[in-house]
């Protein structure tokens, strides 16, 4: 049961990323991808689109320390996966049959915040239940992070062509969760309480904050290293469907080769993004080495905050927004973003070593050996 619902809940990852790109896509102007430029084309103000873009960011990604807060708190999470996905599902389907925005309103910046807000309580809500089977392991974050990627791209690409059908498919999962019940198990979460950690433990503040600020540089010097060539359509689904690749293999090595073996992912990936820029093979092969990580640093972050797991995950994400926020800012050199990414490598492979409570730690099948 648990794979079958991490497996759902990573598919419904990719209609909320989608739906709510979608939608900001659509209430910024952005309606079509102009191939010949790489570009995608808008006539709204450039400052009204940086604001838009912006409360997206603050509201999906800064909101998630305080729901994961609350999911701990009331050890309930739920409630919150259903308000997240009828909420998402039935406006983004109203928003298609009305073809909704046509412009930035006051009604639109208030679904603009609807939309943020049921993707934040998604993140950290589906998490809440992916988390609870990551215990010793952390293939099954790879896993519902993956396809969050490719839901981007896809909103980004074909904003009203899939805004509808895509808030259909987040209310059906809704229902799916609902009802579905599988043999002597219960699939949906409705009668699943999150269960506390088993450990007596303080927080690690150290190792945390090594992580939040490897999560930080790493989504400013990611950002910062784009591709050196013309975009396209096809392209761009490439890179989103490497980006989950990475994430994805990126668990699965970690519990197979140990933290370190992942992070020696990273140098090589800021090599090949760096300096095979203008090859596409090259370019792409990088981006599937650079994702790697995500699943392990948030792993980690779960040991540095064992009774608050849910937490740790909100706020692995709000930095990681703040760095890439950053990163569409402030400009800088090449060499610049390639030296921060390396140091995002580095304090991941520090991290397991800082930590007070190695018992937090999931182990290798070899009996006292840590998976570090």
């Amino acid at each position: 049961m648990a794979k079958l619902r991490t497996a759902l809940l990573s598919a419904a990852h990719l209609l909320m990323d989608l739906t709510t790109v979608a939608f900001v896509y659509i209430l910024i102007g952005v309606r079509e991808f102009i191939a010949p430029e790489g570009a995608w084309y808008s006539e709204r103000p450039a400052f009204a689109i940086a604001a838009c873009v912006l409360v997206y960011d603050l509201l999906a990604f800064g909101l998630q320390p305080f729901i994961g807060a609350l999911v701990d708190g009331k050890k309930r999470a739920a409630p919150l996966l259903y308000g997240s996905l009828f909420g998402a599902g039935i406006a983004a389907l109203v928003c298609a049959l009305c073809d909704y925005p046509q412009e930035i309103n006051a009604l639109s910046v208030a679904l603009l915040a609807l939309f943020s807000l049921c993707n934040a309580l998604f993140h950290v809500a589906a998490g809440a239940f992916v988390i609870a089977e990551s215990e010793k392991k952390s293939a099954p974050l790879g896993v519902f992070v993956s396809l969050g990627a490719v839901g981007v791209a896809l909103g980004r690409l074909y904003a009203p062509a899939l805004l509808g059908a895509a808030g259909i498919g987040l209310a059906g999962f809704g229902a799916v969760f609902l009802f579905l019940k599988t043999g002597d198990k219960v699939l949906c979460p409705h009668f699943a309480r999150i269960a506390a950690p088993p450990y007596e433990t303080e927080a690690d503040i150290l190792p945390l904050a090594l992580l939040a600020f490897a999560v930080f540089v790493r989504g400013f010097g990611g950002s910062a290293l784009p591709a050196g060539y013309e975009l396209s359509p096809l392209f761009v689904l490439l890179a989103a469907l490497a980006a989950a690749f990475g994430k994805a293999a990126g668990g699965f090595l970690a519990d197979i080769a140990g933290v370190r073996a992942v992070a020696i992912c990273l140098p090589v990936a800021a090599c090949l993004l760096a300096f095979g820029a203008n090859w596409p093979a090259v370019y792409l092969m990088g981006l599937v080495l650079f994702n790697t990580s995500m699943p392990v640093t948030l792993w980690l972050s779960f040991a540095a905050l064992p009774r608050l797991r849910n937490t740790a995950f909100g706020v692995m994400a709000c930095f990681l927004m703040l760095g890439s926020v950053l990163a569409m800012a402030v400009s800088v050199p090449m060499w610049v973003s390639f030296a921060l990414v390396l140091l995002s490598g580095a304090a991941i492979a520090a991290a397991p070593c800082l930590f007070k409570n190695k018992s937090c730690l999931p182990m290798r099948r070899k009996k006292g050996e840590y998976h570090v």
